[in-house]
């Protein structure tokens, strides 16, 4: 639930930034983590507010978790994140943009708490 929090943060200063900030690929960069905030905020819905046993269960009959398998969606997940956390760091370091440094930390945050979610580290 706490990632709602950051979700919702990051897409109203993601749109804030993309606002006001005249480097082209901050701009970019900053639009296209709202969009996927958002989306992502509907993905948490359906699996970690009204299915969240049923994603860990191995006898699960979602077509993603049935198919797929939730060990590397979780893990496909962190690696979003880990890839965000990266860009972000880029963009603190190249722009020096202060949102960038806690949408970093924020990316890192979540990398590690989805790859201790995953089912091979319950056990």
């Amino acid at each position: 639930m706490m990632n709602y929090g950051g979700k919702v943060y990051s897409v109203l200063r993601g749109i804030e930034v993309a606002a006001s900030d005249i480097d082209h690929l901050n701009r970019t960069l900053f639009i296209c983590y709202s969009v996927f905030m958002t989306l992502g905020m509907y993905w948490y819905t359906r699996f970690w507010l009204d299915d969240l046993d049923a994603y860990y269960d191995d006898e699960s009959k979602h077509f993603l978790t049935k198919n797929v398998g939730n060990i590397p969606i979780t893990l496909g997940a962190a690696f979003y994140y880990a890839i965000f956390c990266g860009l972000f760091t880029w963009s603190y370091v190249e722009i020096s943009h202060p949102v960038s440094m806690s949408l970093a930390i924020w990316n890192a945050w979540c990398c590690i708490n989805l790859v201790l979610a995953t089912p091979f580290c319950k056990n």
